[in-house]
């Protein structure tokens, strides 16, 4: 029994290490804060691995982990659904519509940073302070000179220009 139970831990280990990253990578991409997506990725590993046996043969385990991330990040997005800063629902859709349509992360980035490449310079410097530096809207206004609530308006827009973006971008 106990060589069983290792067994099914060494295979799920086997695994998992090597895809961890892209599975955390997509977490980091939904959730945007390294603190809380460190905390959905131990959720979402806790319950893969609780899910391992039951759900052999697994295809594409990446695919599978991130199906279960997924469920993880909505979880931890109504727990925070009453802090001030809000997720953009429409933008957090399509990318997880993106992969429950088997699309790779990584063919599903390359269309995200080709958007940001096409937004003008101002936007995408507010997409790197926001995103990429995990900048608050509070620090960018500061940095930047303008009002919260005008950093709020301009993410805004921006979220909708990427969204357009995402949308007529074909996929591969």
């Amino acid at each position: 029994m106990k060589t069983e139970c290792k067994k099914t831990s060494d295979d799920f280990l086997d695994l998992l290490i090597p895809n961890q990253v892209r599975i955390y990578a997509y977490i980091l991409s939904m959730v945007r804060n390294y603190h809380d997506a460190d905390d959905v990725l131990q959720n979402t590993v806790k319950t893969m691995f609780e899910k391992y046996e039951d759900s052999k043969p697994i295809d594409n385990f990446v695919a599978w982990g991130i199906q279960i991330a997924y469920f993880k990040i909505l979880d931890f997005r109504k727990k925070k659904a009453n802090t001030r800063v809000q997720y953009d629902q429409q933008l957090f859709d399509k990318f997880s519509d993106m992969v429950e349509q088997n699309q790779t992360k990584d063919e599903g980035m390359e269309r995200l940073e080709n958007c940001i490449r096409k937004l003008n310079s101002r936007s995408r410097k507010m997409v790197e302070l926001r995103y990429y530096q995990d900048f608050k809207p509070r620090q960018i206004s500061s940095l930047l000179g303008l009002s919260v609530t005008n950093v709020y308006k301009i993410m805004s827009r921006i979220h909708g220009k990427l969204l357009a973006c995402l949308k007529a971008a074909p996929a591969d």
